[in-house]
């Protein structure tokens, strides 16, 4: 009897202690579990390749990945469209073109995109800079809307699905009925030269919850489109260096942080015609600035 009653206490005490292990582990904070996360399958940790930017391109702010081993870039500082060519380790830019005249100190111009021969050029204060017949005798046109400064315009990117281009406000959404901690990204149509009045996307806090229990803070930097599924990729440098996944229709798909080290300033993304995506840095801390490419996870 006796040896039968201890078998039992010592039965509960080993379900008791497992109980509890289990709880400490579904504590755990999402930034502790970011290693069960994936932004829907790349490794985001590895890139299969990388290349170091010449200094002129440490502030680079938005990429279009080009055909072979081209891309387009820009920077904050200046107006112009920078051509790179990707070689082992290093980009070597092989043109330079100003396409607006710079009359601030900084003229944060912030992504790019490009649909067929004619390039966009996103301003922070939330215009949008058309660019033609780049190839001989460089022509562009401003087009303002009803976003300014202190929505703090990001990201630029073109959507297949529309064939019109997707903005990304950083800061306030411009959606009076939404709460200030709120992002959203609004589509501009090409055809007509005007952003349409609603937002395409809004980037909630509480969505993040499903997937973290950290508190995130999410500033748009940079968005890109996935030739093959559409969905909509968006990362954040403030704060949090992360990146969410969007399904076409506004519903938030994944969520991982990245590699702060591997990317301390994370500005642009794009992706191929293959679906492996790009990611370009800011140089800091006496680093080049640099752009990564991404495969899928095997």
């Amino acid at each position: 009897m006796q040896r039968s009653l201890i078998l039992i206490l010592g039965l509960m005490i080993v379900l008791l202690f497992g109980f509890c292990k289990q709880g400490t582990k579904e504590k755990k904070t999402g930034s502790e579990n970011n290693d069960q996360l994936s932004i829907s399958g790349y490794d985001l940790k590895h890139p299969s390749q990388s290349w170091k930017l010449p200094e002129q391109l440490k502030e680079i702010s938005g990429i279009v990945k080009l055909s072979g081993d081209s891309l387009l870039a820009i920077e904050d500082l200046h107006a112009s469209l920078y051509f790179l060519k990707l070689e082992n380790s290093n980009a070597a830019v092989t043109a330079d073109l100003p396409f607006a005249e710079n009359q601030k100190d900084k003229f944060d111009i912030e992504d790019v995109a490009m649909i067929g021969d004619t390039i966009y050029a996103l301003w922070s204060h939330a215009s949008i800079f058309k660019i033609w017949n780049w190839r001989s005798k460089i022509q562009s046109k401003e087009y303002s809307t009803f976003l300014d400064k202190k929505n703090d315009t990001e990201g630029l990117a073109y959507d297949p699905a529309s064939g019109n281009l997707l903005i990304a406000c950083k800061e306030e959404s411009g959606d009076e009925d939404e709460k200030k901690t709120t992002r959203a990204v609004y589509e501009f149509d090409v055809k007509n030269g005007e952003l349409k009045q609603n937002p395409f996307l809004l980037v909630q806090k509480k969505d993040f919850k499903k997937f973290v229990a950290d508190k995130v803070e999410f500033f748009p930097s940079g968005i890109a489109i996935h030739p093959i599924s559409h969905d909509i990729y968006i990362i954040s440098t403030r704060g949090n260096k992360c990146i969410a996944c969007y399904s076409h229709s506004g519903q938030l798909k994944s969520f991982e942080y990245l590699d702060k080290d591997l990317l301390p300033q994370p500005e642009g993304i794009c992706f191929d015609a293959a679906g492996n995506v790009y990611i370009s840095t800011e140089g800091r801390h006496g680093e080049a600035a640099a752009i990564y490419k991404f495969g899928k996870a095997k």
